[in-house]
Parts: structure tokens; sequence; C-alpha cells
């Protein structure tokens, strides 16, 4: 029992206190009673309010209750409003203002998840990272879906997609029903198209042990360790797969892949594989390419080829690869020419570990690894060895560009545009059209200034004369009308590049023409004798360039005289005279009676490739691939090839030229000398 000493000093202590009640067995004021009441008094009232109107009603409550408890109730409550009513700024005013007053009340956490979706909200995503990450461990199981989709949009904004993939998984983790299957579902795309290796590794490794994206995680892993040549932890993962989580839907895609591995040994070293469109609208791609490269390989030698149909889809190609690499036992395969169905080839044959020639222009291809090659003619390409002729040993620096609003003309218009500037060279006239366009000259007149003269100073100085020369409306518009007709065009620049197929070029050329434009650089008398005749002291010629789309008989057919000594070049020339071209041409028409097109060589240079390697002792697919990354100054039909570091083909392209009517290609010496080609 207590002494009555101690009851005393206990009376009075309680005698110097406020009054207290008990309200729900905890001891609370009768203040915060009152204010409890207060609050929701105002909830009562608002509750039909919009959500605008609402929300200053709780700050104001909030701000005449002080330091109680129910203050901080009133900031979350308006906060909440002014979320409901689009406000976030000023739903993050009273987060801030409620954590900073109230940090540790049992609310704060709740304050602090509604401040991390209103940063995410203005903008501020990493900060939203920031805040949710440290609270995630203070919620209860009931508040971290919310949480976990928050931080994982909040990723999502930030493009952190590690974290969003991590963030993902959580929320699939702890919750339930469809929220769970919408979430894991954006956790395994971000698994499957987002993330590298050593990233993927990482999240793997974070994931908590009960994660359903684990499964997925895993056997990603072992795909990426196989296109990257790694066997054995490709394998090892597969391997997790079946032993961790046999249930799973992944685990028959393990099975296959530990399958193929056991089999992958098995190669055939004298077959060669090609997979291509051999149905449907490429049909013809496909055949031209089986016979280049059967050509390569030549009739009853000890070579056989195994053809496969991609039909031009990318899961075509898949199949005609796996098919290639796990059934046929190809040594190597070349093909996927159609970009639909390139970059599915190229990663299918980069996982089987089968060394694969792309025939394809599409970017980017050999990116899938390092079994993967390409032998086509691409923009980079093209544009790179324009720029290299007219910039680097001609000394052009200021250039137009007229391109066509197709991806062909996009293509080799921006990189043509690259390199002029890389080089410190300057496009100084560009002109796009539609690639049905019929009629070019208002975009000629464009291009020369002479579409708005009243942009330009020497036709507003001579207007200006006439205006006040000539007295009568009509003799004026007539002198008008004459300056139109005799202004000379302003050509500010040194050459034009017309990225387009000859049907266009021969509307464009002659359009070119008409506005006084001098495009033939071969005869420097006849540019003189224009000088003389028009008066124009300072007229120089302009030297037209093109790309492969230039090299058909239409151009000389309907434009000859508009294009004689124009510049262009393509990645194969049946008429050209150089000994490895004209031996396969020759080969080719014999066997097929007819002319060869740059596919058809393509495929036999790369089958001839392969072929070369294998005679020299390569007997594994491994070696194939090491082979064909050292081959330098093959002799091919379309020039001498290399592959680059990153495996593209690597090649003089052929310079093509128009010499009275006649489309040749461009001599060493005249590609050497500071004059354009062509003949006199």
């Amino acid at each position: 029992m207590p002494s009555a000493r101690l009851l005393l000093a206990a009376c009075l202590v309680l005698a110097a206190c406020p009054k207290r009640v008990t309200v729900e067995d905890q001891r609370t004021s009768a203040a915060q009673v009152e204010a409890s009441r207060e609050l929701e008094r105002v909830r009562a009232e608002t509750a039909r309010l919009a959500p605008a109107a609402a929300a200053p009603r709780f700050e104001a409550l909030a701000a005449g209750l002080g330091d109680a408890p129910a203050s901080a109730d009133a900031l979350l409550e308006a906060a909440r409003l002014w979320r409901q009513a689009k406000r976030p700024a000023r739903a993050q005013a009273d987060l801030e203002r409620m954590l900073s007053r109230f940090p540790l009340s049992p609310r704060a956490p709740q304050a602090k998840l509604q401040l991390a979706m209103v940063q995410t909200e203005t903008g501020r995503p990493k900060d939203a990272l920031a805040t949710l990450t440290p609270l995630y461990g203070e919620l209860s199981p009931a508040e971290r879906p919310d949480a976990a989709r928050a931080a994982a949009a909040a990723a999502e904004a930030a493009q952190m997609w590690p974290h969003a993939a991590w963030w993902r998984a959580e929320a699939a983790r702890v919750s339930q029903g469809e929220a769970r299957a919408r979430d894991l579902a954006k956790a395994v795309e971000y698994v499957e198209g987002r993330l590298g290796r050593e990233e993927m590794a990482k999240l793997k490794a974070e994931l908590p042990p009960d994660s359903p994206v684990l499964p997925a995680a895993t056997m990603r892993l072992a795909r990426l360790a196989l296109q990257q040549d790694d066997t054995g932890a490709a394998e090892r993962s597969a391997r997790e797969v079946l032993q961790r989580w046999p249930e799973s839907p992944l685990a028959q895609e393990a099975r296959s892949l530990i399958d193929h591995l056991s089999r992958r040994a098995q190669v055939s070293p004298r077959t060669i594989g090609i997979a291509v469109p051999l149905s449907g609208k490429l049909k013809a791609w496909g055949e031209a390419i089986v016979k280049g490269a059967s050509l390569a390989l030549g009739d009853g030698s000890a070579f056989r080829l195994a053809v496969r149909d991609t039909q031009g889809e990318a899961e075509g190609a898949k199949r005609a690869l796996e098919e290639l690499v796990w059934s046929e036992g190809a040594i190597a395969a070349l093909g996927g020419v159609a970009n639909a169905e390139a970059p599915r080839a190229a990663s299918a044959a980069q996982e089987g570990g089968l060394p694969f020639v792309s025939l394809a222009k599409v970017g980017e291809v050999t990116q899938a690894g390092p079994f993967v090659f390409r032998n086509m003619l691409t923009a980079e390409a093209q544009a790179k060895a324009l720029a290299d002729l007219v910039i680097a040993r001609r000394g052009m620096r200021r250039f137009a560009i007229f391109w066509p609003q197709i991806p062909y003309g996009q293509e080799l218009a921006a990189a043509f545009w690259d390199d002029v500037e890389a080089a410190g060279g300057e496009v100084r006239a560009a002109e796009t059209y539609d690639h049905d366009r019929t009629t070019f000259a208002p975009l000629v007149k464009s291009m020369v200034g002479k579409l708005w003269l009243e942009e330009r100073r020497d036709y507003q100085e001579q207007a200006k004369e006439i205006a006040r020369d000539e007295t009568d409306p009509y003799r004026r518009r007539k002198a008008l009308e004459r300056l139109r007709d005799r202004l000379p065009p302003a050509v500010d620049f040194d050459a034009i590049f017309i990225p387009d197929f000859a049907k266009n070029v021969a509307l464009i050329a002659p359009a070119i023409a008409v506005e006084d434009i001098v495009t033939d650089t071969c005869d420097p008398g006849a540019v003189e004798r224009i000088r003389r005749a028009t008066g124009r002291a300072d007229l120089r010629p302009v030297q037209l360039l093109g790309a492969n789309g230039w090299d058909d008989p239409q151009l000389t057919e309907k434009a000859a005289r508009y294009v004689n000594c124009a510049i262009f070049v393509d990645g194969f020339f049946v008429r050209s005279e150089r000994p490895a071209t004209k031996a396969f041409v020759s080969a080719f028409q014999a066997k097929y009676g007819y002319l060869p097109s740059i596919l058809e060589a393509s495929a036999f240079d790369a089958a001839s490739m392969m072929r070369a390697v294998l005679e020299r002792g390569a007997k594994t697919r491994q070696e194939v691939r090491d082979g064909l990354a050292s081959l330098k100054g093959f002799p091919g039909a379309t020039g001498d090839l290399a592959f680059d570091p990153q495996r593209e083909i690597a090649k003089p392209l052929f310079y093509l030229t128009v010499d009275r009517g006649v489309m040749r290609e461009m001599s060493r010496e005249e590609l050497a000398a500071p004059g354009a080609g062509g003949g006199t």
C-alpha cells in the first residue's frame, strides 16, 4: 500500500494539472477532444462541397487549432482535397507544413506517401522516389501496395528502369487479384525490354525470395547470357528456373534452352544456312539471294545449302534461324534481308551462337552480338562516301539538300547532313517533298530565292527604281515581270544532294536547269560561254549528287542532258570494270540468263567469305566467326571486303556518273582529281 505522504504528493500534483477525461482508454485533454469534434464538424459541413471549396476550410481549421494533433489531420485532409482538385502545388504546401510541424505524428507516413505522389505529379519523380524509399518500411501492409505503385510510377517518369522494375515487382508481391496481374505484367515488360545483363543480375539479387518476378528475371538472364555466347551462365540460369519454379510457364522454355545447348556442338561443318523470304511479297528477294549464294558455293561442291523461308516476318525469321541452328546444324548462315525480320533473325542467330551475315539495311542489326555481321549498303555508307569525295577531296563546303518524305530519302538526307557538319561544311538550303509529287518548279524556286522575291535585297532595290521611273501602272507591272524573269538564282551552295529514285530525279533535274542553275561541271569552256552570254561574271557550276536510287536506266532515258556529270554512289555496278565484279557478273549471267542486282551480288559475297573461311580450316562456329571478323581485302563482287570492329562491312563504293547520256563508273584518276566526273 502506498504511504499517506505519497498519496498527498500525488493529490497535489493532480490538483495543479488541467482537468482530464478518459476517452477510449486514452487520457486526452479536453482541448484535444474539442479539436477532434471541431474537425468532425468541418468534415460534415464540407462533405458536399467541391474539393477546391472544402480545402481552405481545413487549412483555416489547422491554423486555429495550433499544436493540437487534430491540426495535423486537418492539413492532411486539405492536401487530399487539393489533389482531388488537381492543385498539386497547394497540396504540397499543406503536406510540407504538416510534416514540419508534426514530424512525429502517427499520420506522418501517410503524409509522406501523399507528398511523394504530389512530387511525381509536379514533375519531380526523383524527389518522389527519394521520399518513398526510406518510408516504405514504416508503412502498414495495407498501405504498401499503393506506395509501391507510387514509387514505380515515379521511377517510370524518371526513366529509371531498374528501379521501376523493382517497385513494380514489389507491388505485385504485396497485391492480389487484377492489380497484382497488372503490376506483374509491367515488371516483366521492363525485365524483358529495358534492362541489360548487369542491370538484370543486380535486380535479381535485390528481389525478395518470394518475388513473383524472379522466374522471368532468371530466364531473361539466361537469354542475355546466350546472346553474349556465355553458354555456361545461360545453362545455369535455365537450370535454376527448372529447380526453383518447375511449375512456372517459363519452365518449358528453360528445358528447351538446356536441350538446345546440349545439341549445340552437333554442327555440320559443310552446311551453310540461308534464311530469306521464299513466300509473300518479298519472295523475289529471297530467290535472288539463294541464287547468289548458290553461285558462290558452286554446283557439286562439298558444301550444302540449307534454305529456310522467313516469310519476311519476325517470327518466321526466328523459326528459320532456330531450325538452321538446331535441326540443320549449319555452321554459318546469311539472310534476314527484310527490315521487319532482320532484328529477330540477328538475335536468334546470336542466341544460337551461329555466325550470321545479315543482308538488311535496317540500323543496329550487328548490335545483337558478336556472331552477327552485315554485308549490305546502308544510308550511312553512301553519305560518308559522297562527303569524303566532295568535301575531303574536292574542298566543297556549302550544300543544298532536296529529299522526299520517305524513309529512304529521310535517312540519306539526315546522314549526309550530319557528315557535312562533322566535316565543317554547311547546309545552306533544304527542301523536302511528298514522294508522289510531280511538279518541282516551286520547290526549286524556293531553294534559289526566286519564290519569295520580296525577301531579296537586289529585287527590292530594282523594284524601287521601277516604281520611281514608271508611273504608268501597266508599264510598271510589265517591268516587274521582266525583272522577275531575268533575276538570277541565288546560288550560295557548291552542290545539290538529291537522295531520291530515278523517276523523281528525272523531273527535278530539268526543273533545276530551268532556273538557270548550271549543273554540267565537265566542260569549263561551256561554263565560260554561259557567263559571257548571261553577263553573270559570278556564275559557278553546281555539282549534282545522288545515291543508289539513281542507278536506274530511267535516269539516262528521261533526263540524260540534265544530269550530265552528276555523281552518285552505289554498292554494286553491273557494268563495272573491276576484275572481281566482271567475273561475278559473267558467271551469274551464264548460269541464270540475266544480269544480277546488288542482292545477288551481296549474297554471293557473303557466301564466298564463309566458304573461304571454311576452306582455310575453320571447323566450329566460333572459328568461322573469328575468321569472318579477321578477313581483310577479300575480293568480292561488291568490292574489296572487310568487316570493321562493329562487324559492319567496310568496302569502297562504286562512284558513278553520267557521261554524254551513258552511265559509267568513274576512274581512279577522276576521283583523285579536283574536277568533277564525266567526260567532255
